[in-house]
């Protein structure tokens, strides 16, 4: 009789992180090989034509599907809030006219006690014109010390998947759904979420991007308003609708957070880079 390598606990607290990431699905019977995969330049060079990946087997599946996403819409921010955030006081959003003035609104609100245990306030890294907008899900330990988003390994494994395709940090801009630190690095609740997201839909009307790459599981089903995993969800481009703006093209990926778990998902991460070169090649 041969033993595991891992223990039960091992095995438990690896499939927690899978849930967490949002990864809800297997894609095989067998885990896949973990060797490391490196963003080739020259490979997404030769497979810029390819068709991103779309909802639907249907005829007109080709064009990208509309999440009607109500909740971000600036006159519906009480709507996504549970009832004990009912005496929490929000700024004036149609006073705040810049970023740095909503940047400066964030860092007065006491609403969320995440702010109590966090070093710094991460609001924003990259250009404030760039017509990509990247959306993470919470600050890590590095980014909290520095108040800049993805600075960390997973930052810097961004700035690598960027390069891929001939982007740089300071040709995209760069921001989480939340900007302080959960602590211990943890999920961000749902209340957490949901409390911030008045912030979040105020932030992307004013940066108000072309496309939107949204990086793992709670920021991709904040925005395309879905219970759905990330696993399912990547890839398929979709359209945000806020009242009042014009549609934003969106394309959910995994974090690179979730990539440096897990080696073997990189080439699901690459597809999705290409889809996000092609639609940048078209602004």
């Amino acid at each position: 009789m041969t033993t595991s390598n891992h223990t039960r606990f091992e095995l438990v607290s690896a499939l927690r992180q899978q849930l967490e990431a949002g990864i809800d699905i297997a894609l095989d019977n067998q885990p896949g090989e973990h060797s490391d995969f490196h963003w080739q330049h020259d490979s997404i060079i030769s497979r810029t034509e390819m068709s991103p990946p779309v909802v639907s087997s249907d005829a007109k599946a080709a064009e990208p599907v509309t999440h009607h996403t109500a909740p971000l819409s600036s006159h519906n921010h009480k709507q996504l809030l549970v009832e004990n955030f009912g005496n929490i006081r929000y700024p004036a959003f149609e006073r705040i006219t810049s970023l740095s003035d909503l940047k400066h609104a964030m860092e007065r609100f006491d609403g969320c006690a995440l702010k109590k245990t966090a070093s710094n306030l991460v609001f924003a890294d990259g250009h404030e014109q760039a017509e990509i907008m990247i959306i993470g899900e919470a600050p890590g330990r590095d980014e909290d010390r520095m108040g800049l988003p993805f600075v960390g390994a997973a930052g810097q494994l961004l700035d690598k998947m960027l390069r891929a395709i001939g982007l740089h940090r300071n040709d995209v801009y760069i921001t989480n759904i939340l900007p302080w630190r959960p602590p211990g690095n943890r999920t961000p609740s749902a209340e957490e979420v949901q409390m911030m997201t008045p912030f979040l839909s105020h932030h992307i009307r004013l940066k108000s991007p072309k496309i939107i790459f949204a990086l793992g599981g709670s920021s991709a089903k904040l925005l395309l308003n879905s219970q759905q995993g990330i696993m399912k969800l990547r890839g398929r481009l979709a359209k945000l609708q806020l009242e009042g703006a014009e549609q934003i093209d969106v394309l959910p990926s995994l974090h690179p957070a979730y990539l440096l778990r897990a080696p073997a998902m990189k080439k699901l991460a690459y597809t999705d880079l290409l889809t996000l070169k092609k639609l940048s090649s078209s602004l």
